[in-house]
Parts: structure tokens; C-alpha cells; sequence
């Protein structure tokens, strides 16, 4: 008997060691210093399924000196590869669906490798939503440190890494990262930067530019920023600020570079706002974002309608013509997100996007405000088909 019970002992740990030097060989998540073979682990697929793990293990393995934080719009838009981050390595730690707590939970986590110089936070408004303000905790399992900041017990790194190495989820996610390499499957760099040419495929499945953008214009409409009166929005919103705080607050503290960005929405996205009855808070939320970082940070709004930002749509019927700067009215591409990083990192005045971007400073305020409001008033008057569709869209799900 105990014979048999020794080589049942043997055979399970002979097991969990195949399926560790498996998970280790496939590298789902880009974490281990394995040789890399074309068609099999070149690419860490494995961010598909579990972002949040695979950032959190990157972080550990890149040890970033500038991070870029914020939510989909910016893990797509902004490359830690620009020529403008002095303090290298950078990393893209954003992640589609993130809100300033659960940034603030990965920033943290960044902040305990000590190499930190340079903080970059990628704004919208949609950010602060009521849903949003208490997810940090979903970060727990992922990551090292607690809600502070503070190293967690000396066994967490133990478990996370049995984790990457005998969970079925790795197993799972080792087998469809080997069975998608050569797929066209969404990707991310090994800077943290998701690729998007597998997102642009969905757009043309979607039927083209302007179906993906009612499509997000549909799903904004339906669930964000329902109700900016309600005392559960009021109550998130000031636990978001106070989120946002506390990060300037440390970066202040620590001495590190922070730079926040309020993103380049598209003219379209900028009209929800004001079809939608958000304009005053919409407003009130720059303010007081400008108002919490106004020592030691920079801010800059890059959210006007202008040359860039009002990009005309493909027409209804055409699903092949492909736009510069947009994927689609939520989400801007790289290439106007090295607009912005030429802004605000080199200082070079945008060719192509003419005004663009301005640093929000108290003073300044009032007068930045009236210019969008003239500008986003311009576009209305000279886009009747684009207003016609948002009005239409507003006015079926209760929102005008």
C-alpha cells in the first residue's frame, strides 16, 4: 500500500513539474527569460485573458523608471518607445476598463521597485464613474503589495508564481497563446502597448468606422455617467478625487515627474457630453482636477474640438475606408497619441492637429472653457448628419 501511495506521490509531482516547464516554455505572459521560437511563445498571448496578472508580472520584470497610467483609450495610444521619456525603461501599465483606484493599486505596486522618476495618467471623465471608484481590490490577487503600498507577506510571492506555474488558468492560457500565434489576435508589445491592428479588424467585422463608433456611442449612452445628481455618483466621484489626490500627493512627496493628460476624445465623443446634459459636470470635473494638482504637477487637456479631434466618420455604407487618428469615437489611435507625447514631452507644436492641447492652469480656465464650448458650438452647426445620429441615439435610450 504505501508503495502504490509513494509512486501516486511520484506521478503528481512529475505532473506539476511537466505542466510547470510547459507553462514556463509557452510564456503566456511574457515573464519568464525562456528562448523565444517563432510560431510557438514569440508572442505573450496571454494578456488576452489575464491582463491584470500579466501587467502586474511585468511590472516586477521591467522595473519601470516612467509608467503611463489610465484605461483602454491610453494603453493603446500612448508608446513608452516615444522619444520624449527621458527616464527609461517606461511601460504602459494601462488597461481597458481601469479607473483611477485600481490605476492607483498598480501604481503603488510600480512605486515599491524604488526606480520611479516619472508618472504619466491618462484622463477622461468616464474614469469617474460611480463603478469605478472601488475596484482596487479586484488587484489583490495579482499583486504584491497592499492597499498602501506596503509589501504584502513573504508567502504572496511564493503563491503568485505557483500561480503562473501550475494553474489550470496558466495551462489554459499557455495552450491558446501557442494555437493563436499566428492568428490575428490582440497583442501587446513587450512595453506594455496594445497593438492595434487585431482591434482594427474588429472595426471593419463591425461594418467600419462609423458602425463601431454608434456601436460605443450605444454602449455609453446605455450605462456611463447615468446619473451625475445621485449621491452614489457624488460619493464615487469624491472618492476618486481623493484617489488622484493621494497619487499627486506621493509623487509630490517622492519627487517624482507627474504628468496627467485629459485624453483626445473625438468631436463626436465631446457632443455625448453636452446631448447627454453632462456639459456642467463634465466642466466641473476639469476644474477640479486642475484644482488638485496644481502644485507640482502638470495638466494638460488635449479634449477640444480641433483639426484632429473632429476627424470626419467613413460614410454610413463604407466599411473600408480607414481613419489616421481614430479607431473609433472612444478611442484614438497612437498616432495622435505621439501628437499629444510631442506636445507635452519635446514641446513640438502639432503640423498636422494645429492647436492642440493646452496646459490647464487656474487662470486659464475660464477662457479655455469658452473656446471649446465656441468650437464644439462650430461643429454642431457644420456636422448636421453627426448630430442628427447622436441625437437619435440620446433620444432612444432616455438621455436628451
Amino acid at each position: 500500500m504505501r508503495r502504490y501511495l509513494v509512486l501516486g506521490i511520484l506521478c503528481s509531482l512529475l505532473l506539476l513539474l511537466v505542466i510547470a516547464v510547459f507553462n514556463v516554455l509557452a510564456n503566456p505572459y511574457g515573464y519568464f527569460p525562456v528562448p523565444t521560437w517563432e510560431g510557438f511563445n514569440a508572442k505573450a498571448l496571454g494578456f488576452n485573458h489575464r491582463l491584470r496578472l500579466a501587467k502586474a508580472l511585468a511590472i516586477d520584470k521591467v522595473r519601470p523608471t516612467t509608467v503611463i497610467i489610465g484605461n483602454s483609450r491610453a494603453e493603446a495610444g500612448y508608446d513608452p518607445a516615444h522619444p520624449g521619456f527621458s527616464e527609461r525603461p517606461a511601460y504602459n501599465l494601462a488597461m481597458g476598463g481601469a479607473g483611477i483606484g485600481e490605476a492607483r493599486r498598480y501604481l503603488l505596486e510600480t512605486l515599491a521597485t524604488g526606480r520611479v522618476r516619472h508618472i504619466v495618467i491618462a484622463l477622461d471623465f468616464t474614469m469617474f464613474d460611480a463603478g469605478l471608484w472601488n475596484q482596487g481590490s479586484r488587484a489583490d490577487n495579482a499583486l504584491l503589495t497592499d492597499e498602501e503600498g506596503n509589501p504584502g507577506d513573504a508567502t504572496k510571492a511564493w503563491r503568485r508564481l505557483a500561480t503562473v506555474l501550475l494553474a489550470g488558468d496558466t495551462l489554459s492560457d499557455s495552450w491558446w497563446s501557442i494555437t493563436h500565434q499566428r492568428r490575428l489576435v490582440a497583442l501587446y508589445l513587450p512595453s506594455g502597448l496594445r497593438d492595434d491592428a487585431a482591434d482594427l479588424d474588429q472595426v471593419r467585422r463591425e461594418g467600419g468606422h462609423r458602425q463601431a463608433s454608434l456601436n460605443a456611442e450605444a454602449a455609453f449612452l446605455s450605462s456611463t455617467l447615468k446619473d451625475v445628481q445621485s449621491s452614489a455618483f457624488r460619493q464615487g466621484y469624491r472618492e476618486t478625487l481623493d484617489q488622484l489626490r493621494a497619487i499627486a500627493v506621493l509623487a509630490r512627496e517622492r519627487n517624482i515627474r507627474l504628468t496627467l493628460l485629459i485624453n483626445p476624445i473625438h468631436a463626436r465623443h465631446t457632443y455625448l457630453f453636452e446631448t447627454a446634459g453632462l456639459w456642467p459636470a463634465y466642466e466641473r470635473w476639469k476644474r477640479d482636477v486642475a484644482e488638485l494638482t496644481r502644485e507640482g504637477a502638470e495638466l494638460w487637456d488635449f479634449s477640444a474640438v480641433g483639426t484632429c479631434t473632429a476627424e470626419p466618420l467613413p460614410a454610413p455604407d463604407d466599411a473600408a475606408t480607414a481613419m489616421r487618428w481614430y479607431r473609433e469615437i472612444a478611442h484614438f489611435r497612437r498616432a495622435l497619441g505621439d501628437e499629444v507625447l510631442n506636445r507635452v514631452l519635446l514641446g513640438l507644436p502639432s503640423k498636422a492637429c494645429g492647436d492642440f492641447g493646452h496646459p490647464l492652469i487656474g487662470g486659464n480656465l475660464d477662457r479655455i472653457f469658452f473656446d471649446q464650448r465656441q468650437a464644439l458650438a462650430a461643429w454642431v452647426a457644420s456636422h448636421p448628419l453627426d448630430v442628427a445620429e447622436i441625437d437619435g441615439q440620446a433620444r432612444r435610450f432616455r438621455r436628451r
